[in-house]
């Protein structure tokens, strides 16, 4: 099976993507009746996109650790000094906020793009808007694992590609416990929801995956990854 994809999945990947596609838009946009306001407009949203990768988000998730990391402390720790809580990351400067969509309104852009009838290949790779063909065989499903703040505890967040299946089978461990059935997702992201053992101030959790398939889970596992929740 194969996909045609030239947007990353990876955020570190789509900073990368992006920046070079500002870097390019302002000089072959207008030749494919982009104007200079829309391209104004763009570049704004993509430079609000990779301040939200780049500082917005890892900040957030700093914030979240560390303020489980006090909360235990204060509950749990002997100790004769006042330690304060940690106050939130600050941005002096963030950049103007654009309204919701800014990957379909792009998405949109490159579709326009690539109808004008001085659109060319050379533009496109120049643009880096020529989707590649994917015809690697995806023995086994890959994904990707973040550590988000949920309502009243951290949740981890796993994304993945189906490649043309019709889900995935996720099976977990906590600690050095046995491996368990978690869920069968079929919809990106899932979302490990369930809190942290009872009497445990942190764990660590491991992830391995297999397509599901006609309601069957299919093939070899995925590669193991982990995460650790609590500190």
């Amino acid at each position: 099976m194969s996909t045609n994809t030239y947007f990353p999945n990876i955020g570190a990947d789509q900073i990368i993507w992006l920046s070079h596609y500002a870097t390019k838009l302002p000089i072959n946009g207008p030749t494919c009746d982009i104007s200079s306001l829309e391209i104004t407009q763009t570049l704004s949203e993509i430079q609000y996109y990779i301040w939200i990768l780049q500082h917005w988000h890892p900040g957030t998730q700093l914030d979240a650790k560390e303020a489980t990391a006090y909360k235990y402390l204060v509950i749990t720790e002997l100790g004769d000094t006042v330690i304060d809580y940690p106050k939130p990351t600050v941005y002096l400067t963030p950049p103007v906020a654009p309204k919701p969509g800014i990957q379909k309104r792009l998405f949109s852009q490159i579709v326009r793009i690539k109808a004008s009838l001085n659109y060319t290949e050379v533009i496109g790779q120049d643009l880096g808007i020529i989707a590649t063909a994917d015809n690697t065989s995806h023995l086994v499903p890959e994904f990707w694992l973040t550590v988000e703040l949920g309502l009243d505890h951290s949740v981890v967040r796993i994304d993945f590609n189906k490649y043309g299946h019709d889900g995935i089978w996720i099976e977990s461990r906590r600690d050095d416990e046995e491996w368990s059935f978690l869920a069968i997702d079929t919809i990106k992201p899932y979302l490990d929801e369930r809190p942290l053992a009872p009497g445990n101030t942190h764990e660590t959790r491991e992830y391995r995956i297999r397509w599901w398939d006609k309601s069957l889970p299919q093939g070899d596992w995925s590669a193991v990854q982990k995460v650790v929740l609590g500190l």
